[in-house]
C-alpha cells in the first residue's frame, strides 16, 4: 500500500509540475499573441492604406496622363500657329515685294511712255510707209505727198537719233521721187547706225522689186556685221535670203559672205567646237550620228577574247558606223518644197523683226520691266522670277557664226529655221564636214587589219577581215576543245600519289606502335593513339586524294571545254556583225564621196 501511495504521489507531483510548466509557458506566449494580434491589426491598417495609395496612385497617372494630352494638344496648336505664322511672314514678303515690283513697274512704265513713246510711233510709221499697199496708194493719189512729208519730218524732230527716223525719211523721199532727199535721209540712217539701216534699205528694196539695189544693200549689209556677235535678226534674214526673196544676186552674195567667215573662223574653229577624231571640224557631231547602241553589250564576248586589240576594232568601227549614220543624216535632210508660202513672206517678217527691235537704252530698261513683270507674275517668288530671266536672257543672247551654222545643221529646233536656210548652212560648211568624213573613213580604214586575234587563255586563232576568206567556226572550235582536253589531260596525268607523304606517314606511325604506345599509360596513350590514327589516314589520304583530285579536275576539264566552245563561237559571231558594220560604213564613204549638198532656193526665182 504504501508503494501504491508513493506511487500516486509520484503522479501527482508529476501531473502538477506539468500544469505548472504549462501556466508558465502560456504566461511567456501571451505577450507574443498579444504582438501577433497588434501585427494582424497593423497590417490589415497598412493593407488599407496601400489601397488607398494605389488608387491615388491611378488619379495620379490619370492626371498626368490627362495633362500630356493637354500638352500635345498645345505643343501641336503651337506647332500649326508657328507654321501659319511663318506662312504669313513669308506671304506677306512676297506681298511686299509684289507691292514694291508694281510700284517701280508703274514708275519704268511712266518713264517708258515718256522716253520712247515717240519711237512706238515712228515705228507704226515705218510699218505703214513700207507697206506694199502705200506704193499703190502713193501712185493712185490717195495719199497726199505734203501730207507724208509732214509725218515723217515731225518724227525725225521727236526723235533725231533714232536710225529709223531718217530712215522712213528716205523711204518717203522715194515714195515722192526726190532722189536729193532720199540720198541724204539714207546716208544719215546709216550714220547713226550702219547695220541695221543697210538691212532696212535692202529689205525694202526687194519689197518694192529693186533686186539690184537689194542685192547691193544686202552685201553692204554682210560686210559690216561682226560674225563673232549676231543679232537676233541675222536668223530671221537668213530665211529671207535662203528662200531667194531678195534675188538670186543678194543669195549668191550672202552665201560668199558666210562662206567667207566661215574660213576665217577656222582658225578659232578648234576652240568653238569639240575635237573629233584626229581633232577635225564636227567630229563629234559627225560620231554622235553612228551606231547607239553600246558595244560592251553587243561585243562582250569579242572584247575579251580580242585583249588589248579592242580599243583600236571598237574606234575603226565607231568611225565605219559613224559614216553609215553621216549618210542616212544627209540623205534624210528634209528637202525644198515647191510649194513654198507666199513670195516675200519671210522678207516682211524679217524687216517686222528689224522695225521692232529695241534700241541699247530701250532694251535696258525692258529687261528691267520684264524682270519686274515675271516677278508680279510669281507672286513675288525671287528664284523663279530670276529662272525666268535667265532663260529669257539666254534666248536673246547674241550668237556667233560658228554656233549658228552649227545648230542650223543639227539642231534646227534651237533656232526654229526653215529647210531653206539649213540647206544654205549646209552649204557652207559641207567643205569642212567632208573634210571630217574623211578624216573618219582614213581612221576606220587604218584600224582595220588583215587577221584578228582571238585568244582563250593560252590559245589563239586569226580571224581574216577579208570578206573573201572564211573562217570556219566549227574546226576553230574543235581545235580549241582538243587542247582544253590535251591540257586536262596532261593536269590528269600529272596527279600521283604523294608517295613520300605515305612512306613517311607509315614510318611515324609504326615507330609510335612500337616505340612509345606500348611503353605509356593514363592520358598519353590516348594521345599517342590518337597520333598513331592520324598518321595511318594520312598515309592514306595520300593515295586516296588521287582519284578525287583527278575527278575534280576532269569535271573542271569539261566545263572549260564547254565554256570555251561556247565563247569562241559567240565572238565568231559578234566578229561577223561588227566586220559587216564596218564594210557597210566603209561603203557609205563611197557614196558620200558623191554626194553633194542640194541646190537651194535660189533657183526657183
Amino acid at each position: 500500500m504504501i508503494d501504491d501511495v508513493m506511487e500516486n504521489g509520484s503522479g501527482l507531483d508529476e501531473r502538477g509540475g506539468v500544469m505548472h510548466e504549462e501556466q508558465d509557458l502560456d504566461e511567456l506566449l501571451a505577450p507574443l499573441r498579444s504582438d501577433l494580434a497588434s501585427l494582424r491589426a497593423d497590417s490589415t491598417a497598412l493593407q488599407v492604406e496601400l489601397a488607398v495609395v494605389r488608387r491615388e496612385g491611378v488619379r495620379a497617372a490619370q492626371a498626368l496622363s490627362l495633362q500630356g494630352s493637354e500638352i500635345d494638344a498645345v505643343k501641336e496648336t503651337v506647332t500649326a500657329t508657328h507654321e501659319i505664322l511663318i506662312d504669313f511672314v513669308a506671304r506677306y514678303g512676297r506681298h511686299q515685294i509684289v507691292a514694291n515690283a508694281q510700284a517701280e513697274l508703274t514708275q519704268l512704265t511712266v518713264a517708258w511712255k515718256a522716253d520712247f513713246a515717240h519711237r512706238q510711233r515712228v515705228r507704226a510709221l515705218a510699218r505703214g510707209l513700207t507697206h506694199a499697199l502705200t506704193s499703190h496708194a502713193v501712185a493712185a493719189g490717195l495719199v497726199d505727198q505734203n501730207t507724208i512729208d509732214a509725218c515723217v519730218r515731225e518724227q525725225f524732230l521727236t526723235e533725231p537719233t533714232y536710225w529709223l527716223a531718217p530712215a522712213i525719211m528716205a523711204v518717203a523721199a522715194r515714195h515722192n521721187a526726190e532722189s536729193g532727199p532720199a540720198a541724204r535721209a539714207t546716208a544719215h540712217a546709216v550714220w547713226l547706225d550702219s547695220a541695221k539701216a543697210k538691212l532696212f534699205f535692202a529689205l525694202t528694196c526687194s519689197g518694192q522689186g529693186r533686186l539690184s539695189e537689194a542685192a547691193g544693200w544686202m552685201d553692204r549689209y554682210l560686210n559690216s556685221l561682226n560674225r563673232d556677235d549676231l543679232g537676233p535678226e541675222f536668223a530671221v534674214v537668213l530665211e529671207a535670203i535662203a528662200n531667194a526673196e531678195l534675188g538670186f544676186d543678194a543669195y549668191t552674195y550672202a552665201r560668199e559672205a558666210m562662206a567667207r567667215w566661215f574660213r576665217e573662223d577656222r582658225s578659232g574653229f578648234a576652240r568653238a567646237l569639240p575635237a573629233g577624231p584626229h581633232q577635225t571640224a564636227w567630229g563629234h557631231r559627225l560620231m554622235a550620228l553612228g551606231s547607239e547602241e553600246g558595244s560592251k553589250e553587243r561585243f562582250g564576248a569579242l572584247r575579251r577574247l580580242t585583249g588589248l586589240q579592242w580599243p583600236g576594232l571598237e574606234n575603226g568601227w565607231r568611225c565605219a558606223t559613224a559614216l553609215d549614220g553621216t549618210l542616212n543624216f544627209l540623205e534624210s535632210f528634209p528637202k525644198i518644197n515647191d510649194q513654198s508660202v507666199q513670195k516675200g513672206h519671210y522678207t516682211n517678217g524679217a524687216l517686222e523683226h528689224l522695225i521692232d527691235q529695241l534700241e541699247q537704252d530701250e532694251s535696258e530698261l525692258h529687261d528691267r520691266m520684264a524682270r519686274l513683270r515675271s516677278l508680279i507674275e510669281k507672286e513675288g517668288d525671287v528664284s523663279a522670277a530670276a529662272k525666268a530671266a535667265e532663260e529669257s536672257r539666254q534666248a536673246n543672247e547674241p550668237l556667233d557664226f560658228v554656233t549658228l551654222l552649227e545648230w542650223a545643221v543639227f539642231e534646227p529646233e534651237q533656232l526654229q529655221l526653215g529647210v531653206a536656210a539649213r540647206r544654205l548652212a549646209l552649204d557652207c560648211v559641207w567643205e569642212s564636214v567632208y573634210a571630217s568624213v574623211v578624216s573618219m573613213a582614213r581612221t576606220s580604214r587604218s584600224l582595220l587589219p588583215a587577221t584578228i586575234t582571238l585568244s582563250v587563255d593560252d590559245w589563239s586563232c586569226e580571224y581574216p577581215t577579208s570578206p573573201s576568206q572564211v573562217f570556219d567556226v566549227r574546226r576553230h572550235v574543235d581545235e580549241l576543245t582538243m587542247h582544253v582536253k590535251r591540257r586536262t589531260d596532261q593536269h590528269i596525268e600529272s596527279i600521283v600519289p604523294a608517295w613520300s607523304l605515305t612512306v613517311g606517314a607509315c614510318l611515324l606511325a609504326a615507330a609510335d606502335g612500337a616505340l612509345i604506345v606500348p611503353f605509356v599509360n593514363g592520358g598519353f596513350i590516348l594521345i599517342f593513339s590518337a597520333l598513331l590514327g592520324a598518321l595511318v589516314l594520312l598515309g592514306l589520304a595520300g593515295i586516296a586524294h588521287v582519284p578525287l583530285r583527278r575527278r575534280s579536275v576532269r569535271d573542271a576539264g569539261n566545263k572549260q571545254r564547254q565554256y570555251a566552245s561556247h565563247v569562241l563561237g559567240q565572238s565568231a559571231r559578234e566578229m561577223q556583225i561588227l566586220l559587216d558594220d564596218w564594210r557597210h560604213g566603209l561603203r557609205s564613204f563611197a557614196a558620200l564621196e558623191e554626194w553633194q549638198p542640194a541646190s537651194n532656193g535660189a533657183e526657183r526665182d
